[in-house]
């Protein structure tokens, strides 16, 4: 066990349970449409976001791109006449209302807060991120809140976690620790910068970058045995 000043928590797929709001979101839109949306149909659309979020990670497309682009490419492979930029306004809008938590994430908030800095760090939108804190309360719960389309760098790149070590106030990289789902964003984001890396992996998945975490976690629980008891 180490004892760490900072915890940098991802947030989608990591604190939030993204899956089930997004298919939430997704859903009620298209049926809005007119589309029948049928259970397993989520599928196609995550392989497709997923796809854009790692080109956008690989400086391939940009933010702005991405969020309508993504509806694009699902709209071609299910050949719906759907336009991307309006169903994509109103899938974020719906998105930003589903604040669903994933198991052991309010636990684990209680349990260190207050015992070490808490950063939220994500390549999430500002008009999801937010709205969504707010309704639980967790803007107030981090020391320091960084929202990739708010400072115009994303993870993994360098520039993104420079600006976080800045306003957490520049500590010894060895004493933050990054949490989070995803092994190019955020694992080989923070070792990459000199931070310690800790992957939630909760579907037991095979590490496939070089280097790989410090710590892995299958339930956010199993944090409390990677710090030094407070």
């Amino acid at each position: 066990m180490k004892k760490f000043k900072w915890v940098l928590f991802d947030a989608d797929h990591t604190l939030f349970d993204f899956d089930k709001a997004s298919e939430e979101a997704l859903s009620d839109v298209l049926r809005q449409n007119g589309d029948v949306w049928n259970e397993g149909m989520y599928a196609d659309y995550k392989r497709i976001n997923t796809q854009c979020w790692h080109e956008h990670e690989q400086g391939l497309i940009d933010r702005d791109t991405l969020v309508y682009e993504r509806f694009s490419r699902y709209f071609k492979f299910r050949n719906l006449d759907l336009d991307p930029v309006e169903t994509q306004e109103k899938y974020l809008h719906l998105l930003g209302s589903k604040p669903y938590l994933m198991p052991g994430a309010d636990e684990v908030m209680t349990y260190l807060k207050g015992n070490v800095g808490l950063g939220y760090i994500t390549n999430g939108l500002a008009q999801v991120q937010r709205p969504r804190m707010e309704m639980i309360g967790w803007d107030k719960r981090f020391d320091v809140i960084v929202i990739a389309g708010e400072i115009g760098h994303s993870k993994p790149h360098q520039a993104y976690f420079q600006h976080v070590h800045e306003m957490i106030g520049s500590p010894d990289p060895g004493e933050v620790l990054v949490i989070g789902d995803s092994l190019t964003a955020d694992i080989s984001g923070a070792t990459s910068f000199g931070y310690k890396a800790c992957w939630y992996n909760p579907q037991n998945l095979s590490c496939n970058v070089d280097p790989g975490p410090d710590y892995t976690i299958v339930h956010l629980s199993e944090i409390k045995s990677v710090l030094t008891p407070f």
